[in-house]
Parts: C-alpha cells; sequence; structure tokens
C-alpha cells in the first residue's frame, strides 16, 4: 500500500543530529524547539492587467491542475508566486528581460 504524502509535510524528530528539508518532510533535531512560523501578512492591493486570451487560458489550466491535484490554490496566489520568484531568482529575471528585449525589437 502507497502512502499519501502530507499536503504540509510531517514532522519527524530522528535520531540523529542532522536537520534537512526532504521531499515534503521537515526533520528537527532532538531538544531543538522550533514552530513553523506562519509567512507575514502584507496588506492587498487590486491589481488589474488585461491578458491575452491564451495566457489566461494557461492560467486557468494551470491552476485547474493544481487543484484537480486536491491543492487549494487561486490564480491570485499563483500570480504572486510568479511575482516573488521574479524578485528573489536571478536567472528568471535575467530570461524575462530578455524575452521582453527580444520580442520589444
Amino acid at each position: 500500500m502507497t502512502q499519501k504524502k502530507s499536503r504540509f509535510g510531517t514532522f519527524v524528530l530522528p535520531q540523529d543530529q542532522s536537520e534537512s528539508k526532504e521531499q515534503g518532510t521537515i526533520i528537527l533535531t532532538p531538544g531543538v524547539s522550533r514552530a513553523p512560523t506562519a509567512p507575514e501578512r502584507e496588506e492587498r492591493r487590486p491589481f488589474s492587467t488585461r491578458l491575452k486570451p491564451s495566457l489566461k487560458r494557461v492560467l486557468d489550466g494551470y491552476v485547474m491542475e493544481l487543484k484537480l491535484a486536491g491543492w487549494s490554490v487561486s490564480q491570485e496566489g499563483v500570480l504572486e508566486e510568479l511575482v516573488k520568484s521574479l524578485g528573489e531568482d536571478a536567472e528568471l529575471k535575467a530570461s524575462i528581460t530578455q524575452r521582453l528585449v527580444t520580442s520589444a525589437k
């Protein structure tokens, strides 16, 4: 019988003194008290934009795939993660910059 993967990971106290994040499982060192922290709450502001219908279908399809897989997600959440990744991932930012510069010609 296969074990269903936990949606948010599981907490396991191992015998060794290591700490790692692996396949959705957080392993804490015995004796170390580290409760998971909630993400910082920020005020949300309206963001309105127009998308090409083909791109909107891509977003809709991706959200539907995630929902069918059992995840509670929204288009807002997907867009927030994309923008967050743009601010955190230099390679992604460079790739998007290159696409924008190339398509502007």
